[in-house]
């Protein structure tokens, strides 16, 4: 059986669930805050309960061959133990969570059996968001009931190579931007983890000054309707690109950065002199091989190299479209 499993925060859901739709397989959580928050964003997708403890070794030996996770390092750390103890050997398809520069960064690769990279799959999320578009955007309407153009403000959470502005800048963004524009800060479920004290200090000092988003999985209905990206290290500027807006960043060192401007608590400007580089940058993140073949499970998929195109795929058919 092949299944896609998700262990970690939240915002996995937003990474399997299109992946589940497309592949026609089940999304397994072990949080039956994730199932709640499943059903409510993802009803197309057949998304089951199993408790932690319930999903044992014995159990994922007996019922399931093929694995679609987020989990980094599943393949390594489960496919010989598999073997050793039931002498089964199961497939593990990797899911990256995002497409960033923390990777390069943090320089640690892990082999994969398949690992769904990006470049070779095209954006599957942006393809799934505008397949249910209606469905998606209705839930994020309440965040967007104003005339001020919208800041979108996405900072990453704290990793030794690419560490958050969360904590060290929030309190400046707000009171730079709070007058004049309309602020959204989707928080990174891990950033809790970071430093509870201070997280929860912040929410509480500004919860009437700006919009902080949790429990929000899907990022594409938000930044449909975002004038401004404001971030650092995440993966979500990269989700961001597709739109060729302005874009500023808290800190420096990615590839990301060189398609915006460094925060100085000015945003104005179009920044069109940047749209060249954004749209090469998306392209060499998103589209340059766009076809996902997983022909041992009979699924072929094309992603169109260009938001506008890329409604024209195939679910289960023989042969993909291009």
């Amino acid at each position: 059986m092949f299944v896609a499993i998700s262990t970690g925060p939240s915002t996995h859901l937003d990474h399997l669930a299109p992946l589940c739709y497309l592949l026609e397989i089940p999304l397994i959580v072990t949080e039956k805050e994730h199932l709640t928050l499943g059903k409510k964003f993802y009803p197309m997708v057949n998304i089951q309960y199993i408790s932690l403890s319930d999903l044992s070794l014995d159990h994922i030996a007996k019922h399931y061959d093929t694995i679609l996770t987020c989990g980094k390092f599943w393949a390594l750390e489960l496919k010989p133990l598999m073997q050793m103890l039931y002498n089964k050997e199961i497939r593990f398809v990797f899911s990256p969570h995002g497409y960033s520069d923390k990777e390069e960064l943090l320089n640690k690769p892990v082999a994969q059996d398949i690992d769904l990279r990006y470049e070779e799959m095209g954006n599957v999320r942006h393809w799934f968001y505008q397949k249910h578009k209606e469905h998606l955007d209705a839930l994020a309407e309440g965040f967007f009931k104003t005339d001020k153009k919208t800041v979108l403000y996405a900072p990453t959470w704290e990793t030794t190579a690419t560490p958050t502005s969360f904590f060290e800048s929030t309190s400046r963004i707000i009171e730079e931007l709070k007058d004049s524009y309309h602020l959204l800060i989707k928080l990174h479920p891990l950033l809790e983890e970071n430093d509870p004290a201070s997280f929860h200090q912040i929410l509480g000092k500004y919860e009437t000054k700006a919009t902080f988003i949790l429990e929000f999985p899907p990022v594409y209905p938000l930044l449909e309707k975002t004038d401004i990206y404001l971030g650092d290290f995440s993966s979500v500027g990269y989700d961001f690109l597709v739109y060729d807006r302005p874009m500023f960043f808290l800190k420096s060192g990615g590839r990301l950065q060189k398609c915006g401007e460094l925060y100085t608590g000015d945003i104005r400007g179009d920044q069109k002199k940047l749209s060249e580089v954004r749209r090469s940058t998306y392209q060499n993140a998103f589209a340059k091989v766009v076809a996902l073949r997983l022909q041992s499970h009979g699924v072929n998929y094309s992603s169109a190299s260009s938001a506008s195109s890329s409604s024209t795929t195939a679910r289960g058919s023989s042969t993909a479209e291009s």
